[in-house]
């Protein structure tokens, strides 16, 4: 199997698990908020922010390090034994470090950073997941680097099927008894889904191990994997810590403005806990080929083959466009109904319209970030990341007492066009590679006609959408779209055959 055949199996096998994994946690996702409400939904994404700087805390920039340094030494013609013996040692130590952290600090964090109290029991629960978190992203990366996408491909769907019935089973059981209580259950949940997808990896790992790397490799590369995982680590620190920051400013600015705060936690819940789910959705594709480019460039940099990296991030640049322009067409065209059909209300229909025009520049931003961490521009991308939560901190707390909860969604426009600008300024730097915008003509036109010929033949004059009248709709699209596409194929190999005979003739002659 050649390199690019197994990259794109690879990457197909990721985003054919991502999406269903995907669109599973959407509904689930809906199926909680129906539980709990947009109050309950707002108060868990408040939970959601300190808990993910705990994770990156927990993780450190190990499993990028892990990905990039593996696959650099098998470019090299090394075994990579050693580095993930290291990575373990430093996956375990801020694995405890962050555990002590957030049990000890959560009453603190709840009551004086969160302002709401409700926050601590969960936060404390949460904390026993992070070691198995720390411990699993050396598994991960290490499995990415080898290109054994399938095992990490078992761990998601084995843990996402625990996840799902531990969340159903948890809600039907404790909904009734509050939101606080319900936010809890979700925490146990959580929790004990982690312990055992960590339990899954490490039985996969154990087993290739034993054939895949060498017993006879001694040592720790404790040095080479924190080179790299420190810088990475700080950058996600700050990161991190700036985004927990700007998500508790978030209710704080919006009460004020005038709001109630649960007022406040029902917007925060409409445009961060159900709007920005669907816009990132169709992303997970991308996310999967995205993640397997970090591998290439790096064994590719490792081998010296530029113009291989010229030739896939060209490649990687133009179907990114043309995909993130046809996803932004059909998630603007059909918000409003997405946002009722989902979760049955059309606040979030308006938030997901209003987002979807900076897709584009969403999606093209975190396939440009994974190339410049597998040529090693990790420190870059810190610094791009930092500056870009300093100014979300600042837009935050300047926009949103005068715009209401539109200002935070403006400040995701503003800042996705900031940092994609920079990064995609400092690859052109480092790779020549050129941009073929024709190529994203087709899908953006296909987009548009498609969408547009179904509005006019489904039309709707009742207010409430039904979820089978949207699927009809949509599917409809998508067959056009399609059809379009591989029309157009078919006519380009048509002509390019006519040439070919144009041309063998003249040679003939």
């Amino acid at each position: 199997m050649s390199k690019r055949t197994k990259f794109f199996y690879n990457g197909l096998l990721l985003a054919v698990v991502g999406l269903s994994m995907r669109a599973v946690t959407l509904f689930l996702g809906a199926f909680v908020s129906g539980a709990i409400g947009a109050e309950g939904v707002g108060l868990q994404s408040l939970i959601g922010t300190v808990y993910s700087f705990a994770v990156t805390l927990a993780t450190s920039g190990v499993s990028l390090s892990v990905t990039r340094l593996v696959a650099s030494a098998i470019g090299e013609g090394r075994d990579g034994a050693r580095i993930l013996r290291g990575a373990f040692l430093l996956a375990t130590l801020f694995g405890l470090v962050s555990t002590v952290a957030l049990f000890s600090l959560a009453g603190v964090v709840g009551k004086y950073i969160l302002l709401d109290s409700r926050c601590s029991v969960a936060l404390r629960i949460l904390s026993f997941s992070l070691l198995p978190i720390a411990l699993s992203s050396v598994i991960s990366g290490y499995f990415v680097a080898v290109r054994r996408i399938s095992f990490n491909a078992a761990v998601q769907v084995i843990g996402q099927v625990v996840r799902i019935v531990l969340t159903v089973v948890l809600i039907v059981r404790y909904s009734s008894y509050g939101v606080d209580t319900a936010v809890v259950a979700l925490a146990v949940g959580s929790t004990v889904t982690e312990v055992l997808s960590f339990v899954v990896a490490f039985i996969e790992y154990t087993v290739d191990r034993r054939i895949h790397t060498s017993p006879s490799e001694k040592g720790y590369a404790l040095g080479e994997v924190s080179k790299m995982a420190f810088p990475l680590a700080f950058s996600q620190y700050v990161r991190s810590f700036l985004l927990s920051a700007e998500h508790a400013l978030i209710p704080r600015r919006l009460t004020d403005r005038g709001n109630s705060r649960d007022e406040a936690l029902s917007s925060y819940g409409y445009l961060h806990g159900m709007a920005l789910p669907i816009i990132l959705f169709p992303m997970t594709p991308l996310s999967s080929f995205s993640g397997l480019l970090v591998p290439e460039f790096a064994e590719s940099e490792g081998a010296g083959d530029k113009s291989r990296m010229e030739r896939i991030a060209a490649e990687a640049i133009t179907k990114t466009l043309g995909y993130a322009l046809t996803v932004a067409v059909f998630i603007f065209t059909f918000s409003e109904e997405l946002g009722y059909v989902i979760y049955n209300t059309y606040k979030a229909g308006h938030f997901i319209g209003f987002l979807a025009p900076v897709i584009p520049l969403m999606y093209l931003d975190h396939v440009t970030d994974s190339m410049l961490k597998g040529i090693g521009e990790h420190v870059f991308s810190m610094w791009v990341n930092i500056a870009d939560s300093l100014l979300s901190v600042f837009l935050v707390y300047l926009l949103i007492p005068v715009f209401d909860i539109s200002g935070y969604a403006l400040v995701i426009v503003i800042m996705e066009l900031f940092n994609f600008t920079l990064s995609f300024m400092r690859l052109r730097k480092r790779i020549a590679f050129r941009i073929h915008l024709a190529g994203a003509l087709l899908p953006l036109l296909a987009s548009v006609f498609s969408t547009f010929l179904s509005s006019i033949l489904f039309l709707f004059s009742g207010r409430a959408v039904s979820p089978l009248w949207l699927s009809m709709k949509m599917i409809f699209s998508v067959l056009i779209y399609f059809l379009i596409m591989i029309g157009w194929s078919i006519i380009k190999q048509m002509r390019k055959n006519r040439n070919n005979c144009l041309h063998n003739k003249l040679k003939s002659t």
